[in-house]
């Protein structure tokens, strides 16, 4: 098994579980890692579906498998590598740093808060990042966006997702009707 360290230098393709959140693995080229906060290019269907980032407390095991070797030659061989999903380096040092950095360059994100009682999957726009939570403008399955903001602590972030081809498919929907998007 080959330490995170080297993993993360290499961008290899490695395999998440976070067993206390579901029962799902996630596969993605490592491309960044905090004591807080873990960063990939999230691979599904053998492509990068965006930069996902992960609460490192939720994590219960990180593996590099034969599978996942495999699997990221042939990505390779195919042109899909690590490294587009951001145009510079970023920081990792906490939630408000990383949502901050990120803002800048996505206009649309999801947020999740996938424990506790009330579970929350958020698409939209930041609004206003403070010292202790993210103040967010969402919009609902229907693209209509709604009148509430949505306020998430950090503490209670568990992934975040930037650039996926959902959040695509939803952008493009208000770049053809920019007055359903404007608030």
């Amino acid at each position: 098994m080959q330490s995170l360290t080297s993993c993360l230098r290499a961008k290899n393709l490695i395999s998440v579980r976070r067993r206390d959140v579901d029962e799902y693995g996630i596969q993605g080229f490592l491309v960044g890692a905090s004591d807080s906060l873990l960063a990939l290019e999230y691979v599904y269907d053998f492509q990068i579906d965006g930069l996902m980032i992960l609460r490192r407390s939720d994590i219960t095991e990180v593996r590099r498998t034969a599978t996942d070797e495999f699997q990221e030659r042939l990505l390779k061989r195919e042109g899909v590598r690590p490294g587009h999903q951001f145009p510079t380096p970023f920081g990792l040092d906490s939630w408000q740093t990383i949502i901050e950095q990120l803002s800048q360059h996505y206009p649309l994100m999801i947020l999740e808060r996938e424990l506790g009682p009330s579970p929350e999957f958020v698409l939209g726009r930041t609004l206003r990042v403070t010292a202790a939570q993210i103040e967010f403008h969402s919009f609902s399955g229907t693209g209509k966006w709604s009148d509430k903001t949505v306020r998430l602590k950090y503490s209670q972030i568990t992934c975040l997702q930037v650039n996926t081809r959902y959040i695509g498919f939803y952008q493009r929907h208000f770049e053809r009707s920019p007055s359903k998007s404007k608030k």
